[in-house]
């Protein structure tokens, strides 16, 4: 009894202590409170401040338009590509090959026919040179002489030209009649614009004051140089060989 008696004061003494601290745990109770609260806020305003990051992201990658695809690494060829592409290629180079091979055999052709054409012209107005000069009639001498005046040029025009009165005069004085024919002839060498012709040549004089040695046929050869004066060709050098 002493003892229950002794705890009554005691207890009655924790009863304005327990009263005292009712207005700190809920004041403690109210910061725990506004301490979540704070933090529920702030978590909020970090997730607002995420999306509007993403929305500037977006609209950001809308104004510079769609990036650029990376380059995609080439496939390696396979057999069969390099094999394709390996014809292909040898199929051109021998098409190019073909087409200069035909083009200058075209040319050449055509050099060859131009050359042969130049030849003949040549060769043609040298044989009928030699006739023009070869082939008097003492009847006719100024005739002849002008042929031959008139077929050549240069040099040996200038020097039959000083002669050619004498040699009418020679010619009307032994009645001289001459008839020559060309047996051959060929261009030895050509330009464009000049040649020297081998003639081969058989002369024989006619006539009743015509020496009988004279009457029979004679082979001549002759060099001749041709040239080109304007439209036609004409002797320019005479040598009997």
């Amino acid at each position: 009894m002493t003892d229950d008696a002794d705890d009554a004061p005691a207890r009655a003494d924790d009863a304005p202590a327990r009263a005292d601290d009712a207005p700190a745990r809920a004041d403690d109770e109210l910061a725990r409170a506004a301490e979540a609260e704070a933090a529920a806020a702030e978590a909020r305003a970090e997730a607002a401040r995420a999306r509007a990051d993403e929305l500037r992201t977006r609209l950001h990658a809308n104004e510079q338009g769609p990036a650029e695809a990376a380059p995609q690494p080439m496939p390696r060829p396979g057999r069969q590509t390099v094999a394709a592409t390996t014809a292909v290629v040898t199929a051109l180079v021998l098409s190019i090959a073909l087409l200069a091979a035909t083009g200058w055999m075209t040319w050449q052709h055509r050099q060859n026919v131009e050359s042969h054409q130049r030849a003949a012209e040549y060769a043609a107005a040298a044989r009928q040179g030699v006739v023009n000069l070869m082939s008097i009639d003492y009847a006719t001498a100024q005739d002849s002489v002008q042929r031959v005046l008139d077929g050549s040029s240069g040099r040996f025009r200038d020097n039959f030209a000083e002669t050619a009165e004498e040699f009418v005069e020679a010619l009307q004085a032994e009645k001289i009649v001459t008839k020559a024919t060309v047996n051959d002839a060929a261009v030895e060498t050509m330009s464009a614009d000049s040649a020297v012709v081998l003639i081969s040549a058989t002369s024989r004089r006619e006539g009743r004051q015509a020496p009988e040695d004279q009457q029979q046929p004679r082979l001549w050869r002759i060099v001749l140089t041709m040239v080109r004066d304007g439209d036609q060709i004409k002797m320019s050098g005479v040598e009997f060989v």
